[in-house]
């Protein structure tokens, strides 16, 4: 497959250019640094320790997870920096977590209950031979996780009198405001709220003696905004690497190039109104959002209730029989968890293939 063009890959199939994920990446950096503040991306989009390593290299101060199973894929692969994003309770996950914090002693997860917190320090007291770095997460209006602001500060003080654990700082991701279309709208949820979890970190500080805590969140569709929270310490945006036709259609977001397409394959053309494609489903992930067909003028790719293997092509000139259709798939995280490989490219060419190593790790 190395050295092949892309349109003779076997589809349906995720292709990557690389010139153009990392210009993604370098962006992303190169804006942060500019308003001071430090990158640590989401690995929840790409899933993929290729990916994460690049941006580590470019100059990310680590990267974020949403699971342990996912951190303990990046420990063994040598990356650092890793913040585990949601809670990690039960016997078998704090089981894991150990494992990643022997692989990756800097490691950070958060945490956003007294109970969890008791957790946290036994493991790190009963199993490591260090500290456990923990983040106080604050639900930022989602109801999803997250102390709440009433709660945070005296949380935050216990964690820092339990024995084994250190406290690093805080946590506030309003992903509910990731894709607010307007601007302005965006910047005025985004900027009260993060300046509101600032005063939060300032009575932390002070009721603690701590200093320089972090202050972490924000994603793709707010790190422009975030980064002029004086607050706030770093970013953990996910998509920019790649980009989908969500973040395309939201206002400011469009700087970032589409990295990643899905190609398919025309397979049935019986039809004066349509054809048959080879990516449903199980390849696509189904989003109010619909792809975007770029290898072809005026095509509309829809579900439309053709199965879990099947998607339909309409437009006033149909492709024929075994043309290769590209699009820029409409929400990358869950397309992503469908594939075992991203396919790199460069000038079209097939250089290399990266393994989605990350994928289906939901634990």
């Amino acid at each position: 497959m190395i050295g092949q063009h892309k349109s003779t890959l076997n589809t349906p199939c995720l292709v990557i250019d690389k010139d153009k994920l990392v210009q993604n990446i370098n962006d992303m950096q190169a804006f942060a640094l500019k308003h001071h503040k430090s990158v640590r991306p989401h690995a929840k989009t790409h899933k993929c320790t290729e990916i994460a390593k690049l941006q580590r290299q470019q100059g990310a101060i680590g990267i974020c997870v949403t699971k342990v199973s996912e951190a303990l894929v990046l420990a063994e692969h040598g990356i650092t920096g890793i913040l585990i994003t949601s809670p990690v309770v039960t016997d078998s996950k704090l089981n894991m977590l150990s494992k990643v914090c022997q692989l990756a002693p800097d490691t950070m997860v958060v945490c956003d209950s007294f109970a969890n917190a008791e957790e946290l320090n036994q493991l790190a007291l009963n199993h490591l031979k260090q500290n456990m770095n923990v983040i106080v997460d604050i639900d930022a209006g989602i109801g999803r996780t997250g102390v709440s602001f009433e709660h945070a500060v005296a949380l935050a003080r216990h964690i820092h009198e339990l024995s084994h654990l250190n406290l690093k700082g805080i946590q506030c991701y309003a992903g509910h405001f990731q894709h607010i279309t307007d601007y302005n709208k965006r910047q005025e949820a985004s900027s009260l709220l993060l300046k509101k979890t600032g005063e939060i970190k300032a009575q932390i500080e002070a009721q603690t003696g701590l200093k320089n805590l972090i202050q972490t969140g924000s994603g793709t569709g707010t790190y422009a905004i975030d980064c002029n929270i004086q607050s706030v310490t770093e970013i953990q945006p996910g998509s920019y690497t790649v980009m989908d036709k969500e973040y395309f259609d939201i206002e400011s977001i469009n700087s970032f190039l589409p990295a990643m397409t899905l190609l398919s394959t025309v397979i049935s053309a019986n039809h004066d109104t349509h054809v048959t494609v080879d990516a449903g489903l199980k390849a696509l992930y189904k989003d109010p959002t619909k792809p975007q067909i770029i290898s072809h003028d005026n095509l509309y790719y829809d579900w439309d209730y053709f199965g879990d293997e099947h998607g339909k092509v309409t437009g006033k000139v149909l492709p024929k029989l075994g043309d290769v259709i590209e699009m820029v798939v409409p929400h990358c995280d869950p397309t992503i968890n469908l594939f075992d490989q991203f396919y790199i490219t460069e000038n079209d060419i097939v250089t290399d293939i990266w393994s989605i190593n990350l994928r289906g790790k939901s634990q």
